[in-house]
């Protein structure tokens, strides 16, 4: 891909601008009521000249002109002239064939350069035929402008503030302060530098214009949080203020256009023919358009921003720094959205009349036994499956194995590390509070439920009796010897018993009272109790706020 050309308005050579000795006509008489000259074109002089004007009624109308030369790169270098009565000329060494239709798009009348000449063109681009009048101009006379004063006197669209991250100000050194703190008060970065401004259309080397001095200010906001709109209002109705956001994304923008217009002109076209050691500042009408010289380098704003002047506050003696006196935590009635049962707080009265009920109930199969002092603790891994109408119903509230009476709450209210210290919780016992007592239960001594009903087995008798031992010595050895089918024993083979199922309950109970919540619900989740384990990852989230 080619390297994009630089266009630049430039000044004619005294070669380029003067015609030879040898071809040199008779220059065009000039009228003093009238820009242009009739004459009659030689039949015999058929060549032309490879370069073509345009003459247009306004600033803007140049710049729409050069900016399509740009944009079709049909050319890097153009002369613009300043025509009486308001008017403008610009030539570019271009054929008028190619170069006439972007003239009369931009609002301007095409000539082409005919044997020195400028000769305008006809409506379909064509130089006049010969015998007819040929309309000529000569603008050897024209003053040729620089960029600066053509965007001076360029009058710039309306446009609106679009959300930035950045802005540049520049005004005057007295409202500099105020500016620092509105913006700092913001949450806004603020450098500033030292800048003398003069105006756009003087020229840039006329070192004797008198310059005044302004502040260059720039407005940064942090991440993706943009300047508040509120803000660039009130900063836009200052006094001698304009505040411009960067029309290109570099570290210090040359050029510098007011939020509430736009460049009539592509910025990458502009920036490149502006100074080195300059800064554009095209304003609004009032303000006008300013360049500027940076002096010095940048400050940091928050430098300049003092710390306000506080009383030293003496610190206290450790005698008279007194903590406030604790609350007592109570329980209080709180009521709570429909909970499910985790267990229940029995008495030693309770105690015998649950054990009818478990019997005749599948909870009894997986519940499990905490005794203790005149109270017991029944649970079951992940919660009681069932109510239970007798005891005072408990829910866990954590951590650890802590239970608390269900409809009741602690004011004040206890976080967990608060809890775990207050109760001394840990994976050794299992702590209740009811209303009117607080009871510890050993994990160690858990046993289950079925243990309240089941007695002593019947006594097991083993071996055989006389008469059987004569009926196994009657069948013949070699029968006796011989191998059963293994489909035969695979029918008569005894299923599985439970026995391991009812390890796995006892091992998710005790994880489960030692805190281990996960590894509980992995459990029973392996065992097939899918809804034990589905209220013990409800805990797991609510012990991780979720």
């Amino acid at each position: 891909m080619s390297k994009r050309r630089k266009f630049t308005i430039r000044r004619l050579t005294e070669a380029e601008g003067k015609p030879s000795p040898a071809t040199d006509p008779q220059p065009t008489p000039k009228q003093p009521s009238s820009e242009t000259t009739t004459s009659k074109t030689p039949a015999s002089q058929q060549l032309l000249d490879s370069s073509t004007g345009g003459h247009f009624g306004s600033a803007n109308h140049v710049l729409a002109f050069l900016g399509s030369v740009l944009g079709t790169r049909l050319s890097d270098a153009a002369v613009v002239r300043r025509a009486p009565q308001g008017k403008w000329w610009t030539e570019v060494a271009v054929s008028h064939e190619r170069i006439a239709p972007l003239i009369w798009t931009a609002g301007g009348r095409p000539f082409a350069r005919h044997h020195q000449q400028w000769v305008k063109l006809s409506l379909s681009g064509q130089l006049p035929s010969q015998d007819k009048d040929t309309q000529t101009l000569d603008v050897s006379t024209w003053s040729i402008v620089e960029l600066a004063e053509l965007l001076a006197e360029a009058s710039l669209p309306p446009s609106r503030y679009q959300r930035a991250t950045v802005l540049e100000v520049v005004t005057p050194g007295s409202l500099g302060r105020w500016i620092l703190g509105r913006a700092t008060a913001l949450g806004l970065e603020v450098t500033l530098t030292s800048a003398s401004q003069q105006p756009l259309n003087n020229n840039h080397n006329n070192n004797h214009q008198e310059s005044s001095g302004v502040l260059l200010m720039r407005l940064q906001s942090d991440g993706n949080r943009t300047i508040p709109a509120a803000l660039v209002h009130r900063l836009t109705s200052l006094p001698y203020t304009t505040v411009a956001a960067p029309v290109l994304e570099t570290e210090r923008a040359k050029i510098l256009v007011d939020v509430r217009h736009r460049l009539p002109l592509t910025p990458s076209l502009i920036e490149p023919m502006i100074p080195e050691d300059e800064i554009w500042v095209l304003g609004t009408a009032d303000l006008g358009h300013w360049r500027l010289r940076t002096i010095g380098n940048q400050i940091d704003g928050g430098l300049l921003l003092d710390a306000p002047q506080l009383p030293k506050a003496e610190a206290p003696s450790l005698v008279s720094n007194r903590l406030p006196k604790p609350i007592a935590v109570q329980l209080v009635p709180r009521p709570t959205p429909s909970q499910k049962v985790d267990a229940v707080l029995l008495d030693d009265t309770e105690l015998s009349w649950v054990r009818s009920l478990l019997m005749a109930r599948p909870v009894g199969e997986m519940a499990f036994l905490l005794p203790g002092a005149g109270y017991h603790l029944l649970t079951a891994p992940g919660g009681l499956p069932t109510q239970i109408p007798l005891g005072i119903p408990l829910i866990w509230i954590g951590p650890s194995s802590l239970y608390l009476e269900l409809g009741m709450d602690f004011y004040p209210s206890l976080p967990n590390g608060a809890r775990q210290q207050r109760f001394n919780l840990n994976s050794e016992a299992a702590v209740v509070v009811a209303r009117n007592q607080t009871y510890r239960f050993n994990i160690a001594e858990m046993t289950p439920a079925w243990t309240l009903w089941v007695g002593e087995v019947p006594e097991v008798k083993a071996g055989l009796s006389k008469p059987g031992k004569e009926l196994l010595n009657s069948i013949p050895k070699q029968l006796r010897q011989r191998e059963t089918k293994p489909w035969i024993q695979k029918l008569f083979s005894p299923k599985p018993d439970s026995i391991k199922e009812v390890g796995t309950l006892e091992q998710a109970q005790q994880a489960e009272l030692k805190g281990d919540l996960v590894k509980a619900a992995a459990l029973l989740e392996n065992a097939g109790y899918s809804a034990q384990a589905g209220r013990l990852y409800e805990r797991i989230g609510k012990r991780r706020g979720m």
